[in-house]
């Protein structure tokens, strides 16, 4: 979704070659190109589970579980990025959670942008990557010996060695598709913000009575929560991408209104009086947006950061996992369903944020890229 954003609005300067590293959701750019795949970056849990299994700390972390600590895939990654950037005549890199991609890049003197959310586009001048969760701070790699390992294989692509770990998202620009209130790097980021992308900012509409219910990876495996959705007594609407027959057939049995293709933002705004979700950014944007209240049951540590960041401003509740059985899932819910508070808090929200969601996104991303490009919009 973000690749094709950034390509919908430079359609008009380029012709476009895509590599994914999974390639279900290939079609998002079908308009643009054909993707390939791309090299993928192995995760590994064996030297976490050695020092206790805690969780991922910092994106520096995350970086030493899936590879970086291993030069032969450091190895493989860069210079098949930079193979394909030679074959293509690649003038334009834009990278998305790639920074292999990015260095790659870097040792052709290809222009590069670094573009997601503000959680996967840390800053490249930190000294190093913080704390994400206070709650999760336990860390089990060593910066300067991931730098060690990627400098062993850097100079053979023409890339000068890194001083520190975030130094590897190093791009011309770095476009964060976020809101400063959702930006873990806001201290440390020098690029302006471009509003989220999730589609389309729908304006406040009240009078909704609906629930939405958005789940997307692992929550149709929770028989609590798919429980708790299926006996809330109030009108429910669901879209879960992928669900299966039987399941779908089951909530429809129990008075849920099951969606089998995405609901129109606006729709959801108008309809709505609760949304509830995993905190996806995409996703908890849009509730924000609408000035909907929430519920996240955040399914990993980016949905985790995001539903903590909103619950802050009164918007959101955070079910963690020992609220998933069904009983207390569904009196969450409920209870946030008849917050007056909360509601309140979510209008004077969304009346905060307005401005980041109404400025112009694709006007940003021209000009942002012209100035990489040294060209007129």
């Amino acid at each position: 979704m973000t690749l094709r954003t950034v390509a919908e609005a430079i359609r008009d300067r380029f012709t476009f070659d895509a590599a994914l590293c999974r390639l279900q959701f290939k079609d998002e750019l079908a308009a643009f190109c054909e993707p390939v795949q791309g090299p993928w970056l192995p995760f590994s849990d064996e030297y976490r589970k050695s020092k206790g299994n805690p969780r991922t700390a910092t994106w520096g972390e995350f970086m030493g579980d899936i590879g970086f600590r291993r030069p032969e895939i450091l190895r493989e990654s860069i210079g098949w990025w930079q193979g394909v950037m030679r074959e293509c005549e690649i003038s334009l890199v834009i990278a998305d959670s790639a920074p292999c991609a990015l260095m790659a890049a870097r040792g052709l003197g290809i222009p590069s942008v670094a573009v997601g959310t503000g959680y996967l586009v840390p800053p490249s001048q930190m000294r190093t990557f913080p704390v994400l969760l206070q709650q999760h701070s336990t860390r089990i790699h060593d910066e300067a010996e991931i730098v060690d390992t990627i400098n062993s294989v850097v100079p053979e692509f023409g890339i000068p060695p890194l001083e520190r770990l975030p130094e590897a998202y190093a791009a011309t620009d770095q476009m964060a598709f976020t809101l400063d209130m959702l930006d873990p790097y806001a201290a440390q980021r020098t690029s302006p913000l471009l509003p989220p992308i999730m589609g389309s900012a729908p304006e406040p509409a009240a009078g909704g009575e609906e629930i939405f219910v958005y789940f997307s990876t692992t929550e149709k495996s929770d028989p609590g929560l798919m429980e708790a959705i299926g006996s809330l007594g109030a009108r429910v609407r669901l879209y879960m991408p992928g669900i299966d027959d039987a399941l779908a057939e089951d909530l429809s049995g129990r008075g849920v209104l099951v969606e089998r293709s995405p609901v129109p933002a606006e729709l959801i705004a108008k309809r709505s009086k609760l949304m509830v979700n995993a905190g996806q950014h995409g996703t908890l944007c849009l509730g924000l947006a609408a000035a909907l209240p929430q519920v996240c049951a955040p399914q990993q540590l980016e949905h985790q950061y995001n539903a903590e960041a909103a619950a802050r401003r009164g918007s959101v509740r955070i079910a963690d996992a020992a609220d998933r059985v069904a009983d207390r899932f569904r009196s969450i819910v409920l209870d946030a369903y008849e917050d007056a508070a909360m509601a309140r808090s979510a209008s004077d929200l969304a009346a905060e944020l307005r401005p980041q969601f109404q400025a112009n996104q694709r006007l940003s991303i021209r000009r942002r890229l012209a100035a990489v490009m040294d060209y007129r919009i």
